[in-house]
């Protein structure tokens, strides 16, 4: 059986053989990736169905029994001339038309009970057949670049009987984080990505329960559906103890994410199309109403320009465009926008900036005991203004809207329902995000809060200097980073609820480190053995070679007493970057493990000491928030200033003084040395 890492190398591999020959290649990987998947698991579903039904009935299958069980057992349909095989034994020029009609026969013969087409746009999401854009009647995708591409992936077997659903699913995960990484700054990153530790944080603040539904408007290729789902089992001991709903607009995305889910053996409904302008999950009974879950988890795009697509760009007195300093096209915006599901019952945001409307949306998609856990850039927590009259500050200015929005969050509607469903904030670092700079937070709405939390909300800051790794273009949380911030958000300010859930979390969070360790020493193993092999075989023919001549009473020549002296000094350097690779990868499962007690103390520390509370978390009533006009800023609570580091006067005193000293030794010897000079 293939390890992850093994399979996700190979297959990331396959990039190489696309890079700068079409855009977009994930999407050409992932694809062919799920056609090789099909195919070769149909194959291995045949033999294992024939051998089981060997065993139930102690004889072979009839010609007709095996028929059956060729059509019949099968997830999915594949029809004949339109296997994998098939495809690599086409002829090169005609390579590109024979893949793009066989994924287009699977797309259109995989049909449920309800008529719907469940892989069409998946599978044959890429267009293999397509002509060059330049009219020479050349395919885009050259036909010996994609014959490589197939000889490449042929060489790995991708059924059950070589990889099982787990290891093809982490594979496929690890991919796409690859692809992220390899796209940091980029915006198409963002749309599909978002950092596992921020997934993991808001699945375990959330605690998706058995028979739960689980709802992201903008799922991307599904990271918390499916961290839901892995939370589940190991909760329920069954992946499929919730149910998993997704909508994405991204055509190429939303085939990602339903491969991803397909993969993972999950049974997930995922939709394209506009969340807010034609959200796909509706009330059975009422087309225009939603459909509401018992969790929902987002990581929306950021501040979204005319979202509510109403918008069209400004044009100067000759008809020319009018760009903004950064050369994309001011918007005017001149039609209303009417929402017929009625989800803006706050107020409609800015057309300039849809974040209040992903809120409002996520908001209205959750039951009446519905709970949230949202990813937002730190402006929807203090961006807007309070009504100000002519006595307060000598002018009269009504409140916008986004400070409306954000006080209806906190009171109600009409502000006098005392409804607060904000349960807690998490301000985040900046730079964590792929695609974007713009600093993040975690926003968690709870529509039943209990009675003792109803008017408060719990402040988080996890953005202080020291609590993230900083690296050339991005933020990275570490797992001891994650304890920190799950364990304040769990407990509340309870010290004895933080024990409980920072040694449930250490014992998770140290079987992962051991596994991880113990996967990336056999992936070392796997790496070096054949060359360990071979340096080892030619060590040995070498001192061979020496023996002989011994045996026979003769001299080893020059040349081959230097053939023995380089083959050992190749093989131990082997030996020992082999070694230090190990040693690296044991010293850092080291360091995680001390980096997690540094933090269990530290936060023990933090519990005891009252003033030092203030830097971590505050728990805010409404007083308080009304008095601060509803603006969120988490400096307004918690104690965000960075103290400057302490110094012992003393010892700076005498450090220089000892500099100065030295200083003064120097500059006679340097007399005495231009004195000699002279004489």
């Amino acid at each position: 059986m293939i390890t992850k890492q093994a399979l996700g190398n190979m297959l990331f591999g396959m990039a190489d053989i696309l890079r700068d020959k079409v855009e977009d290649y994930k999407s050409y990987i992932l694809s062919l990736l799920f056609f090789k998947r099909l195919s070769d698991n149909y194959q291995w579903e045949i033999e294992h169905e024939k051998e089981q039904f060997i065993i139930d009935y102690v004889r072979e299958p009839s010609p007709r029994e095996l028929d059956v069980i060729a059509k019949k057992k099968h997830d999915f349909t594949i029809p004949d001339g339109c296997f994998w095989d098939d495809v690599r034994l086409a002829p090169i020029d005609k390579k590109n038309e024979k893949l793009d009609a066989a994924v287009t026969a699977i797309a259109e013969q995989n049909i449920d009970k309800d008529g719907k087409y469940v892989l069409k746009g998946i599978i044959n999401t890429v267009r293999w057949n397509e002509p060059a854009p330049d009219g020479s009647g050349r395919k885009k995708l050259d036909p010996e670049v994609l014959t490589n591409l197939i000889n490449y992936l042929s060489a790995v077997d991708l059924s059950n009987n070589n990889v099982t659903v787990d290891v093809l699913g982490d594979a496929y995960e690890y991919l796409i984080k690859r692809f992220a990484d390899e796209n940091k700054g980029g915006t198409m990153a963002g749309q599909f990505y978002t950092p596992q530790e921020v997934v993991d944080i808001i699945v375990r603040y959330l605690k998706p329960q058995k028979g739960e539904t689980v709802y992201d408007p903008t799922c991307g290729s599904g990271g918390f559906l499916l961290n839901a789902a892995k939370y589940a089992r190991a909760s329920y001991d069954t992946q499929k103890s919730i149910r998993l709903f997704g909508q994405e607009l991204v055509w190429n995305t939303w085939a990602i994410c339903n491969i991803n889910m397909i993969l993972h053996g999950l049974d997930a409904r995922i939709e394209q199309g506009d969340t807010i302008r034609y959200p796909k999950f509706k009330s059975e009974e009422n087309e225009l109403e939603l459909r509401t879950f018992d969790k929902v988890m987002a990581n929306f795009p950021f501040s979204m320009e005319n979202w509510a697509q109403n918008g069209e760009p400004k044009k100067d007195k000759k008809g020319n465009t009018v760009n903004k300093k950064d050369g994309t096209p001011q918007i005017e915006y001149k039609k209303e926008f009417t929402d017929p599901y009625n989800r803006l019952v706050y107020g409609v945001p800015p057309y300039s900036n849809g974040d209040f409307a992903f809120l409002q949306h996520i908001i209205a998609s959750l039951d009446d005991k519905g709970k949230a856990g949202v990813v937002c850039p730190q402006g929807v927590l203090f961006r807007g203004q309070p009504e100000k009259t002519e006595e307060e500050d000598g002018q009269n200015r009504k409140a916008d809207v986004e400070y409306t929005i954000r006080r209806g969050f906190l009171q109600g509607v009409d502000f006098k329902q005392h409804v607060n469903i904000i349960d807690a904030i998490v301000v985040l670092p900046g730079n964590l995000f792929y695609g974007t700079t713009i600093p993040g937070a975690i926003i968690f709405f709870d529509k039943n809060k209990p009675e003792e939390r109803k008017n408060k909300v719990l402040m988080v800051y996890a953005a202080k200097k020291g609590w993230y790794r900083e690296e050339a273009n991005m933020s990275v949380l570490e797992p001891q980073d994650v304890l920190r911030i799950s364990t304040i958000l769990e407990s509340w300010g309870d010290e004895e609820k933080a024990k409980h859930w920072i040694k449930h979390q250490k014992n998770r969070l140290h079987i992962r480190i051991e596994e991880e360790l113990d996967f990336q020493l056999s992936e070392i193993e796997n790496d070096t053995k054949e060359e360990l092999a071979k340096q080892t075989e030619k060590l040995a023919k070498a001192k061979l070679a020496l023996q002989t001549k011994a045996e026979n009473g003769k001299k080893p020549t020059a040349g081959e007493l230097k053939a023995v002296e380089a083959a050992q000094k190749a093989l131990d350097k082997l030996t020992s970057d082999k070694a230090a690779r190990e040693t690296a990868f044991r010293e850092k499962a080291e360091k995680i493990r001390q980096a997690i007690a540094d933090v269990e103390n530290e936060l023990m520390q933090m519990f005891a000491d009252p003033e030092l509370r203030k830097r971590y978390f505050s728990i805010v009533d409404m007083d308080e928030i009304e008095e601060n006009e509803f603006n969120l800023n988490i400096p307004r609570y918690v104690d965000t200033f960075e103290p400057e580091e302490q110094i012992d006067l003393k010892e700076a005193i005498a450090d220089f003084q000892k500099a100065m000293q030295m200083e003064s030794d120097a500059e006679k010897e340097l007399e005495e040395l231009l004195k000699s000079i002279n004489n």
